[in-house]
């Protein structure tokens, strides 16, 4: 499941690399005008994009795999399981909770349960939830009889269910928009208001877009650029109306990751921001601040007025924004399930989501 993964394909390349970083306190933060950092939610198992809903903050979980065990490729073994989840993270009584609302879905990962995919991206709107499942070939030992159908489709989430919403995988296969290879992982989705919705497909480079009655159709085709693939992994409207495409084509040493600037309604590419690591996460706030989660450098960045600010954080992955408050919340320690990984001989914490306020 995850050979044909661009997404994890990159996390082993970069491993090394960056699997020393300092992460922020978790705990508590600075005094005055520095961002303090706060743990709204651990136990997660690779959490990936984060949506923000009327108060809830919505959490993909590639989940941990399982006990059937399939392949030997240069990634190592991948265990493949029904462990993977959407979460809803609220408010009350005084403190965080946290519980899925749909869970038992599809999910391929590294034995130890990290660098998982699954139920890679989640957007909830107006009460809404979608998500997106990844693709594995059958050739790859995945089984193909329910609920393993729902690999590499957009997925509508309803009272504890999820059913199969649109093919997205099948627009990669018939139309193969990006031609370097036929390649599919659908890694995000962005529910509009209009009732379309938006998937990136990481391994596709490219945007689908499926109608409010579920047909799905190429949009946007990205180019290369510095000698690599696009790969898309993060979504979000900005307050300009227009979509923005976060991408993991950088590294930390080699920042040249962009985010993309797309016409909502035509897939047409009207600029981009560049000079950032691996992408995995971008939002906006009302004043039209731009956060990016470079996964590999391990910081959140903001981008206000061509400034930008950096807040560190663990292997970050989805970013969300709470529009009434501006409080941030991201996705920390992405590459790891509830029991965490295992980086340079040392155990990491579990997967968790961080609210990050004064940033």
């Amino acid at each position: 499941m995850r050979k044909r993964t661009a997404l994890v394909v990159a996390t082993g390349v970069a491993l090394v690399a960056t699997a020393g970083i300092a992460p922020a306190t978790a705990t508590g933060g600075h005094a005055g005008d520095k961002p303090v950092v706060r743990v709204i939610a651990t136990g997660l198992d690779n959490p990936r994009q984060l949506s923000y809903d009327n108060g809830h903050v919505y959490v993909a979980e590639a989940g941990r795999g399982g006990k059937k065990c399939i392949g030997e490729g240069p990634e190592g073994t991948t265990c493949i399981g029904l462990s993977s989840a959407v979460t809803k993270i609220f408010w009350d009584g005084g403190a965080w909770k946290h519980y899925r609302v749909v869970q038992g879905l599809p999910s391929g990962a590294a034995p130890d349960g990290g660098f998982a995919t699954g139920v890679d991206g989640v957007s909830a709107l107006r009460g809404e939830i979608w998500g997106v499942e990844t693709y594995a070939p059958p050739e790859a030992g995945v089984p193909t009889t329910p609920p393993w159908n729902k690999l590499g489709k957009l997925l509508r989430i309803d009272r504890g269910k999820a059913r199969v919403a649109a093919d997205i995988t099948a627009v990669e296969l018939k139309y193969n928009p990006h031609k370097a290879s036929v390649e599919s992982n659908p890694y995000a989705v962005l529910a509009l208001p209009d009732g379309r919705k938006i998937v990136a497909d990481a391994a596709g480079n490219d945007l689908v877009v499926v109608s409010r009655h579920g047909k799905a159709r190429p949009f946007t085709v990205f180019p290369d650029h510095d000698k690599n693939q696009s790969v898309p992994t993060s979504l979000a409207l900005g307050p300009d109306g227009n979509l923005y495409v976060g991408e993991l084509n950088g590294e930390a040493q080699k920042p040249t990751a962009r985010v993309w600037k797309v016409d909502p309604w035509t897939g047409k590419i009207l600029g981009w921001k560049s000079g950032f690591g691996s992408i995995a996460g971008i939002a906006f706030n009302d004043s039209g601040d731009l956060y990016v989660s470079q996964l590999f450098a391990g910081v959140v960045t903001k981008v206000s007025h061509g400034k930008r600010t950096n807040v560190k954080v663990p292997f970050p992955a989805g970013v969300a924004v709470d529009p009434y408050d501006g409080k941030v919340y991201v996705s920390a320690w992405s590459i790891a399930d509830r029991d965490g990984t295992v980086l340079e001989g040392k155990k990491t914490p579990g997967g968790q989501v961080w609210k990050i306020l004064g940033f």
